[in-house]
């Protein structure tokens, strides 16, 4: 049977392929077995799907403190159309 592996080479942080690696290892997986998992995803999907945290920003954070201090005093305010919810948010 013929061997149809190849061989990839890809330079990377050193701290991070320690750190992925430990990962790996807790998983009971390596290095190949995660990255052919990755790139046959890749090959179905054809696309790279990039996932960031959802963080809320400063004003959002703001939004929901002023938003509890509403409900906690009994002051939240009722909206009857969307346009007058959008434009109330806008102003925090």
């Amino acid at each position: 049977m013929a061997n149809n592996n190849a061989v990839i080479n890809f330079n990377t942080n050193a701290k991070l392929k320690s750190e992925a690696k430990q990962v790996l290892d807790e998983m009971g997986l390596n290095f190949s077995i995660a990255l052919n998992a990755y790139l046959k995803r890749l090959v179905v999907d054809k696309r790279i799907e990039f996932a960031t945290p959802e963080i809320p920003n400063a004003r959002l954070r703001k939004a929901f403190k002023d938003a509890e201090k509403e409900y906690a005093t009994g002051k939240m305010k009722v909206h009857k159309t969307f346009e007058s919810l959008e434009k109330h948010l806008l102003s925090l």
